[in-house]
This record gives C-alpha cells, structure tokens and sequence, in this order.
C-alpha cells in the first residue's frame, strides 16, 4: 500500500508540473514542428470553447503547409479539437457525424484532405502536407459533438507568378 500511495503522489506531481501552456511532444510530433515548410497556418482554439479564434485561414496552392491546431488556452478537459480540411461543404456533416465512433475521430473518408492529431487542453498538435488545387476547404473539429460549431474555411489560393 505504501508504495502506491506514492506513486499516487508522484502522478499529482507531474500532472500540476504539466500545467496548460506546457506540453509533452510525441516524437512523431516533433518531427513535424521541426519539418521545413513554406507557410504555417495555425488555428488558434478559444478558450475553453467549442470555438476555433479563427474563420479563415489561406496559402497558395502548391505550398508546403504546417497546419496548426492550437489548444494551449484551453484548461478544460471536454475541449479536446483536431483541424479536419475536407474537400466540400458537402461533406462536412458525414464526416463530422462519423468522427464521433471513428478511431481518433478520424473517420476514414474520401473528403479528408488533411487532418491534425486531436490537441488536448494546453496542447498543440500539427500536420505537413501540400495545398490542394485553389479553391475554398472546409474545416472542422472531428471529437464528438464539436462539428456543429467549429467550422472555418481553408483557401487555396493560385500560385504566385515567379520573378522573371
């Protein structure tokens, strides 16, 4: 019994040294914070919210893009959120209905051009990938329950002309 009485402390311990702000990287996720990219796009969560800070988010197409799903303001436990970019607005209410069963809330679907790894609360999380054709993207939050609200859009504007 004592020795589980500690360990019980020592879990405390981490748990209020990993406050929000403070995170423990995946090394899968460090390799993609670290990967070289043209542009960065970060959609912020608002705080404690089912609310992304942002409504739009662009690039040209083409770009290596480091997609950001940043929940670091978050304190609340329920708030867990992913950035899923499908390729319609049709598609959006099929993909989000079938995140909430899917493994990770990711549902294996034909409309997902790209996704973030679910971000807990203090966390960040991210994706590389290359901009699709130009046009507009939805996106959206694929953890149970948090489609309906957290919506935005990503375009993908035409390439810039190159300097002659």
């Amino acid at each position: 019994m004592p020795r589980l009485g500690a360990l019980a402390v020592l879990s405390l311990l981490f748990l209020v040294a990993c406050g929000p702000g403070e995170q423990e990287i995946t090394p899968d996720q460090a390799a993609v914070f670290a990967e070289p990219v043209d542009v960065e796009l970060v959609v912020p969560a608002e705080r404690n919210a089912m609310a992304y800070a942002v409504e739009r988010i662009e690039a040209p197409a083409g770009a290596r893009v480091r997609l950001v799903m940043d929940n670091r303001e978050t304190t609340s436990r329920a708030m867990v959120h992913n950035v899923v970019v499908v390729n319609s607005a049709a598609a959006m209410d099929r993909v989000g209905q079938a995140g909430a069963s899917a493994p990770n809330n990711i549902p294996d679907d034909p409309a997902i051009v790209t996704y973030t790894p679910l971000a807990g609360p203090g966390e960040q999380t991210a994706v590389v990938f290359e901009m699709p054709p130009p046009g507009t993207y939805p996106f959206i939050c694929t953890f149970p329950g948090h489609f309906q609200f957290m919506q935005g859009t990503l375009v993908s504007t035409p390439p810039a002309e190159p300097a002659e």
